[in-house]
């Protein structure tokens, strides 16, 4: 990525005493924010930092809301490991006042009554700082949050304000294999590549790589349809979400025999590791989440990690893939003022930009400020001889066409903003029941 530096004036520096967490009175209480996120999840600050020698942008909220509320606060940001963690934590009596849960998590903690709506004064846009609602990205907030409902028949809007998004899909090296065959979800129990391949160790990625395997055939012969005008998008969308959600008995025993067939063909099962370890050539294909598979094409381009440059691509499967994202929601006895203050901090362009660079990962807002950190990152310079055109006006709105190289629509800006017919071929997962988890637990444990 390239670099660039932001002017920045740091508010007034106002000395905050750290409020204990234990043993501590209501009126100190309510002075503490409790944040569960992901680890590096944020922009830490420092010599990494968009805006080199910065603090934490949690530790930069303090000021802020002090500066905007006239009151202290004191975040306690709270890193783990994986949103099972997270919810097993809250269910053992872990308090928190903002969480950021994928998209599955969400509907299951709203299914549990853990998590209360957004009030409705965080998407009046007259209000000075509700940065979010101005900066959502539309296709974000009407064609996803919007149109995706929650058990109890509510939209997923009005529990979520979007964080990061993307995709799944495969890096893979194309000196090593062609973009045809990781086109399909097959090429995961391809014998040409046996040991060449990794898939994610977790069970709801593999079993939906698994449903892409059982239903290919079947979702390559729906989208020709919908290419051919015989159903709509709504139609072609609405199957493509059955398919690729089915938890049933017959359909996860049929899964599980195509994911031994795909275990016992891979290199291995991984988490973190294989991004590093197909630059380094231990294997040519890896099934990635989006801001991993940035991660991923940049490493290949550092010479300090390779000899030689590695142009490793990025492929969403033709049938299906998955649209993941995290959002922020409000626990149960929140703080909802300080909280919804740290989304709408987190919200401000330059804090976006910030973000998006230090973590890889894709923001839910759009803005043109945003726009311009893109064009900066991917865009074509004067040397590059044929520049293509590429069409951001759905995230970005009408006019954001993007000139940039030929090869970054198959690598990093690909990977961070799909284009428009791609995007359709997305499927949003939804959480299994009780029974379908332990189900499905089983499986994968027999598998694994």
């Amino acid at each position: 990525m390239k670099k660039r530096f932001l002017p920045f004036a740091l508010i007034a520096c106002l000395a905050a005493t750290a409020l204990p967490l234990t043993a501590c009175t209501d009126t100190q209480e309510e002075n503490v924010l409790r944040i569960a996120s992901w680890d590096e999840y944020i922009d830490e600050g420092g010599a990494d930092s968009y805006v080199e020698g910065s603090r934490a942008l949690y530790e930069e909220f303090e000021d802020w809301y002090f500066e905007q509320t006239g009151k202290r606060i004191t975040v306690d940001y709270v890193p783990l490991q994986d949103n099972e963690t997270m919810y097993n934590k809250i269910k053992m009596g872990d308090r928190y006042d903002l969480l950021c849960p994928s998209e599955y998590m969400i509907m299951k903690l709203a299914a549990e009554d853990m998590i209360q709506k957004l009030p409705s004064s965080f998407f009046d846009p007259s209000l000075d700082n509700n940065y979010y609602v101005r900066n959502v990205s539309d296709y974000i907030q009407k064609e996803v949050f919007e149109r995706t409902e929650m058990t109890d028949g509510s939209k997923l809007s009005e529990y979520t304000a979007g964080y990061m998004w993307g995709s799944t899909g495969f890096v893979y090296n194309p000196e090593k294999i062609s973009a045809d065959e990781v086109k399909r979800w097959s090429v995961l129990t391809n014998e040409a590549y046996v040991r060449k391949i990794t898939a994610k160790d977790n069970v709801r990625d593999s079993y939906f790589a698994g449903l892409g395997m059982y239903y290919e055939a079947e979702l390559l012969a729906l989208k020709t349809r919908l290419n051919d005008g015989a159903i709509t998008l709504e139609s072609y969308k609405k199957q493509l979400s059955e398919k690729m959600n089915d938890s049933s008995v017959g359909t996860m025993s049929e899964v599980q025999k195509l994911l031994e067939k795909m275990r016992g063909n891979l290199y291995g099962l991984e988490t973190d590791e294989g991004k590093l370890d197909i630059v380094t050539g231990r294997f040519d294909v890896s099934y990635q989440w989006s801001g991993d598979a940035v991660y991923t094409l940049d490493m290949g381009e550092d010479d300090e990690i390779t000899d030689e440059p590695l142009a490793l691509e990025y492929c969403i499967p033709e049938a299906a893939s998955n649209l993941w994202f995290d959002g922020w929601v409000l626990m149960k006895d929140a703080n909802v003022d300080a909280a919804t203050a740290f989304i709408n901090f987190l919200s401000i362009p330059e804090n976006v930009v910030r973000n998006m660079y230090y973590i890889g990962y894709t923001s839910c807002i759009a803005g043109d400020e945003v726009f311009s950190y893109v064009e900066e990152t991917y865009g074509a310079d004067e040397t590059e001889e044929a520049p293509v055109s590429y069409d951001l006006s759905y995230f970005f709105g009408d006019g954001h066409q993007l000139l940039t190289s030929e090869d970054q629509t198959r690598r990093q800006l690909f990977a961070q903003y799909p284009t428009r017919d791609t995007i359709d071929r997305l499927v949003v997962m939804k959480p299994f029941d009780r029974e379908t988890n332990e189900r499905a637990n089983r499986m994968w444990n027999t598998i694994k």
